[in-house]
């Protein structure tokens, strides 16, 4: 399980024991926490090289997706992370953009635009590749 904040990520093998961790993380939190999941909020996702349709029903049936953002990374249904590589270059793009005002000054140096472009434009583009 994997949880920031309000997001919960479930991590299961089969549709089995999602349904149980679903209820068990229910209940837990009814009777200590005196709280609710919220349905229309939950999804579902199968991550395989040939994804399938499950259908996990507690009071509703909870929706399928095919892909989620947690923690500004996206994983897929397929596993694979090129939908997340190409979101964060087009962000790195726009951070750049954002900054052409400092890269194209006669004010700084050229070292000094390289340190910015280090701090600010390649971390946006590999934030999360480490993982």
């Amino acid at each position: 399980m994997l949880r920031f904040a309000d997001d919960i990520v479930i991590i299961v093998q089969d549709e089995v024991n999602l349904k149980r961790a679903l209820e068990s993380l229910d209940d837990i939190s009814e009777s200590d926490y005196k709280m609710k999941s919220n349905r229309k909020k939950t999804e579902v996702m199968v991550c395989s090289k040939d994804p399938e349709n499950i259908n996990i029903k507690m009071d509703d049936t909870l929706k399928q997706a095919p892909k989620f953002k947690y923690l500004g990374s996206i994983f897929t249904e397929d596993g694979k992370s090129k939908e997340g590589i190409i979101q964060r270059i087009e962000e790195a793009k726009v951070m750049f953009n954002n900054k052409k005002h400092l890269h194209c000054s006669n004010n700084l140096s050229l070292e000094m635009k390289k340190e910015l472009i280090r701090s600010c434009i390649w971390s946006v583009a590999v934030y999360g590749s480490e993982t």
